[in-house]
């Protein structure tokens, strides 16, 4: 009995014994006395690494740490941290409290944890960056994801989420080569990222594989987690390519429709068109790259679209001249020759436009001189002399 009574006033001191120790952090942060709860913490973590309180506060002392360094460096860019690692500490230690206590409720004055990793998300991946450039991959990868996770914590933060990824897919690029850059960018799509460069980048990649169902899977997370216009357009686009190229006329008119509502964008929409037109859907092109200058009389994208759109389906009744010659089906080859002439005649009254507005465009020009030749016409010499001139700065 003397020895159960014995041993329960040693654990209730001991209870008492960490709690005054907790106290005496939270005294020391309350009054700024940073090295002294630095002290009390380290002093106190050994035989409480299973208690979520003591990993909180651990955090918070971390924490501290970091944002007074942070602030001396500003004052003192030549100030050497002494613990440059606190905000990496900071967040273990926040992340540990969560781990041991899902529930875990912080006292006053103190940082949650979940606010605690948020804030250790910059200064973290900062760390990443420094890494990455060192050449210390294995340091940087550990630090991205660390950054992934902080800022996975909170949705506003997202966009975050997908650049370091970003980050990350180019680091892994460079060690591993294209197989661990493609599953990185898998990853984050997986993840419902809305950083529109990871969806481009990861569908340029699978499209050039040939593997067309990636391509659809990477389209539709798109247009699922992609929200910003400026962004969403981009994913239209592909859409609008991968449309033509499958030839299946409702999905081709739906992504017309998608890209046709950013016709105030006419570079947009000049780019948008080109997949179009290597399709061989040149009144599909027409119509998009029409309604867009409706409202864009001037521009210069839209107009040289528009020329190039009649000039690649003069070039396709070209071939079909050639098949009808070949085959001696003289009157078929009469009217393609002469179909193919008004559309070169159309191209050549588009693009002669665009050169009016824009003479030193060097693509546009030399679409010019090359219709103004097939057609008959003189070539001026300003227009050589813009075509010498831009290849000689070329070279």
């Amino acid at each position: 009995m003397k020895k159960l009574f014995l041993f329960t006033l040693v654990f209730v001191l001991a209870i008492g014994s960490y709690a005054q120790s907790l106290q005496d952090v939270w005294m020391a942060l309350q009054n700024k006395n940073i090295p002294l709860a630095q002290k009390n913490i380290d002093l106190l973590m050994p035989g409480n690494e299973d208690n979520a309180k003591a990993w909180l506060y651990r955090g918070n002392v971390y924490l501290r740490i970091y944002s007074r360094d942070e602030e001396r460096t500003k004052k003192n860019p030549s100030y050497v941290s002494k613990t440059p690692d606190a905000a990496w500490i900071a967040y273990e230690s926040f992340y540990k409290a969560l781990e041991l206590n899902p529930n875990i409720e912080t006292d006053a004055g103190l940082t949650n944890p979940k606010e605690g990793q948020i804030l250790c998300g910059e200064p973290i991946y900062n760390q990443a960056v420094a890494a990455h450039k060192a050449g210390d991959y294995e340091k940087a990868e550990k630090y991205y994801r660390a950054t992934i996770k902080c800022f996975g914590l909170e949705p506003t933060y997202k966009q975050f989420v997908g650049t370091t990824y970003y980050q990350l897919a180019n680091m892994m690029k460079q060690k591993d080569g294209e197989e661990a850059y493609l599953a990185v960018l898998d990853e984050a799509i997986n993840a419902n990222t809305n950083f529109v460069n990871i969806y481009l980048i990861a569908y340029d990649l699978y499209s050039k594989q040939g593997n067309i169902e990636k391509c659809n899977q990477i389209l539709a997370k798109g247009k699922k987690n992609i929200k910003k216009s400026d962004d969403i357009m981009y994913i239209y686009s592909l859409e609008l390519g991968a449309a033509a190229q499958e030839n299946d006329s409702a999905k081709l008119a739906k992504a017309i429709e998608h890209v046709a509502k950013f016709d105030t964008l006419p570079e947009f929409i000049a780019d948008a068109a080109t997949y179009l037109i290597n399709a061989g859907k040149y009144q599909e092109a027409h119509a998009l790259i029409g309604n867009a200058y409706e409202k864009n009389l001037n521009s210069f994208s839209l107009i040289n679209a528009m020329g190039y759109t009649y000039y690649m389906e003069a070039r396709s009744y070209q071939d079909l001249n050639n098949q009808a010659v070949k085959s001696k089906d003289f009157e078929k080859a009469k009217y393609y020759k002469d179909r193919q002439n008004e559309l070169l005649n159309y191209a050549h009254e588009w693009v002669e436009k665009a050169y009016n507005i824009k003479k030193d465009d060097l693509q546009n020009a030399n679409m010019l001189r090359q219709l103004k030749l097939q057609l008959g016409k003189e070539v001026p010499e300003e227009l050589n002399e813009i075509l010498k001139q831009g290849t000689a700065k070329q070279q």
